[in-house]
């Protein structure tokens, strides 16, 4: 009678034959792994326009990885009792490898943001509406779900304090725009988004005059601004704002116009395609260049830009260190008060800042989604970088390992498990190893689309390609002796 196998010989590879076999696709995976690691950008060598300001930029950005073209401008007294604006570019705008220079067009993200608040309070000074003015009396013609919206003021939503509880996208949305970097659903038109709006958003009475940032109540004041003076909000900007000031390169994004930038995905190192919305002008929508700020930025601490009272802080911020202007805010770093406003479309290819403090401004204009406001907070001579993008930085990279890391780690875990525990209740069987492959692989790529790859090093991609590829031998080697499933779960 021939005894029973042993069961660590029933485990065995194979010999020396298994071995190799084995240590083949290990160094086959280690190699696809490597080639299909994600390569974020690094800023180039081009520099154009002011060349001591474009050495000073690059020397005092501590880490290259992420950026790819940057765009950035320094407002100067110029000992006549106005000011001067020194513009600088550096890397480059697109993969043709053209640098940036003075006059290419940039996305401004959020910092579009300071529009429509100059915009009502030009248009509270030349008594065409005050600041109490409601959006019901704005938008007239809008049938309202909820009653309490029509009854907010314009400058509760300058101030992001409407208490408004539309979120711009849901959680799976979100998480879907963070690997496409691109909006879900952004707006067919104007109208579109005016209608939903009515339906859809709700004020939440414990939330309002407490400061909460929304990308819908800046869009609802843009566009009821601009159909209260019988116009677009495109044209009133340029009316407004962009003509008087000389801002010629500067335009409110349209679809007959399209983006006119070019943006990229900072982590893995390619170019982006920018989606864009007519209803999203207010909020982001402004395209232009570190000059053209510069010329803005320059009015607005003198005092002669239209609605240059917008940098007034009128309500809360929503943290303890800035207070809220119309748009604008006020914010103390390093003991020193910036007026400004950032801007960081970390799903959408760009990120921008402008500021001031005392008689010096900055601009700085990126086309990826690399934070930007650091540089600027620099070139105004503080040293205290910003805390909320330190914070986001952390997260964002805590994120991305875990992520990436994790998926191995537990299908490993699960494949090489001898026997039920504590924690890990279920034994190893085939189903499991299967759906712990697909699984981790979902997750990993994922992980490559969605992660900050210019903040977390490509090797721990690479660690978790080995991770997964580690658990599929081991559940290969154990996969003659395991049941089809265990349990009444399988």
């Amino acid at each position: 009678m021939t005894a029973p196998t042993p069961l660590a010989d029933r485990h065995r590879t194979g010999g020396p034959r298994g071995w190799v076999i084995t240590a083949m696709i290990a160094v086959l995976a280690t190699a696809a792994a490597i080639t299909l690691a994600p390569r974020p950008y690094e800023l180039a060598a081009e520099s154009s326009g002011d060349a001591e300001m474009a050495e000073r930029v690059r020397q005092g950005i501590d880490d290259t990885t992420g950026y790819h073209g940057l765009s950035v401008a320094l407002v100067e007294p110029d000992g006549r009792g106005g000011f001067h604006v020194r513009t600088a570019g550096l890397g480059t705008t697109g993969s043709d490898g053209d640098p940036v220079e003075e006059r290419t067009l940039f996305g401004s993200a959020s910092v579009a943001k300071v529009l429509p608040g100059m915009l009502l309070a030009d248009m509270a000074d030349r008594g065409e509406l005050t600041l109490n003015t409601r959006v019901g009396e704005l938008l007239p013609e809008l049938d309202f779900s909820d009653p309490a919206l029509a009854d907010v003021e314009v400058e509760e939503l300058a101030t992001h304090t409407a208490g408004l509880t539309r979120e711009e996208t849901s959680l799976p949305q979100t998480l879907w725009q963070f690997a496409a970097k691109r909006h879900p659903e952004p707006p067919e038109s104007v109208d579109d988004f005016l209608v939903t709006v009515a339906e859809e958003v709700r004020v939440d009475p414990a939330l309002r005059g407490a400061n909460h940032y929304s990308n819908t109540g800046v869009d609802l004041l843009g566009h009821a601004l601009a159909a209260h003076a019988g116009t677009t909000y495109d044209r009133l900007v340029q009316e407004r704002i962009l003509d008087p000031l000389g801002m010629e390169d500067s335009a409110i994004w349209t679809a007959a116009a399209g983006p006119g930038f070019q943006v990229h995905n900072a982590d893995l190192g390619r170019p982006l395609t920018l989606d864009g919305s007519e209803a999203g002008g207010p909020s982001g929508g402004l395209v232009t260049t570190a000059g053209d700020l510069g010329l803005l930025l320059a009015a607005v601490m003198e005092g002669s830009a239209p609605g240059s009272e917008a940098v007034r802080p009128v309500a809360p911020g929503d943290v303890e260190r800035r207070e809220q202007g119309l748009g604008w805010y006020v914010e103390t770093l390093g003991g020193v008060a910036i007026t400004g406003h950032g801007g960081n479309a970390t799903t959408n290819g760009h990120t921008a800042w402008i500021g001031y403090t005392g008689d010096r401004g900055a601009v700085v204009l990126s086309n990826t989604h690399r934070f930007s406001e650091d540089i600027g907070i620099r070139l105004l001579g503080v040293d205290e970088p910003s805390p909320d993008n330190a914070t986001g930085e952390r997260v964002y990279a805590t994120a991305t390992i875990l992520l990436t890391l994790l998926p191995g780690l537990f299908a490993l875990g699960f494949a090489a498990r001898r026997r039920p525990g504590r924690w890990w209740r279920r034994a190893t069987d085939r189903a499991g190893i299967v759906a712990y492959g697909f699984g981790g692989t979902a997750v990993l790529a994922y992980a490559f689309l969605a992660g900050f790859w210019h903040l977390v090093s490509p090797w721990v991609w690479v660690a978790g390609v080995l991770l997964l590829v580690g658990a599929v031998l081991v559940g290969a080697h154990r996969w003659p002796v395991l049941p089809t499933a265990r349990g009444t779960r399988p």
